[in-house]
């Protein structure tokens, strides 16, 4: 999917669901930066636009580098004399954004697998992609978007539902 916020919609309902225990901000940055890849071959008409980076070997390391820095940059900016709210706290516990991190960048290669037919996702070990048209383009959108949805939902009723007590 050239268009990474669809992407953010999955690990939106995750941290609903487990707000202690996912990074959406490890999740998230894993999607960015994978999709950079996409963006410069796209901006030079370079063909195939997914090659290294939407692998699950490669998506999974950068998945894994994007959930340390999350986890540094997040208690460095988070001092220790700071309240954080636990689910907040979770996005940059070390454990939980590595794992966050590594499940992003190899979900993306599912999501971005089932889509594009230049998709190799088990690069190195095979050219194979056998996630293409496993569903059609417009289930995988409302799949996104739904998700998404939800998963915003839940958060901003927690969120209201917290403030209240």
């Amino acid at each position: 999917m050239p268009a990474t916020p669809f992407h953010f919609g999955p690990g939106l309902l995750i941290k609903a669901v487990a707000p202690h225990q996912f990074s959406v901000a490890a999740y998230s940055v894993a999607q960015v930066v994978i999709d950079i890849e996409s963006g410069y071959h796209l901006l030079r008409g370079d063909y195939p636009v997914h090659r290294q980076a939407h692998t699950f070997f490669l998506g999974g390391l950068i998945g894994l580098v994007c959930g340390l820095v999350v986890s540094r940059v997040g208690a460095w900016l988070a001092r220790p004399r700071d309240v954080i709210p636990e689910a907040l706290g979770a996005e940059y516990r070390m454990p939980i954004a590595v794992w966050s991190g590594v499940f992003g960048g190899i979900f993306h290669s599912v999501l971005d697998g089932i889509m594009h037919p230049d998709m190799r996702p088990l690069r190195p070990f095979s050219d194979a992609n056998p996630l293409y048209g496993l569903v059609s383009v417009r289930v995988l959108y409302l799949f996104c978007i739904i998700t998404g949805l939800i998963g915003a939902a839940l958060l901003l009723a927690w969120e209201r539902r917290s403030r209240r007590f």
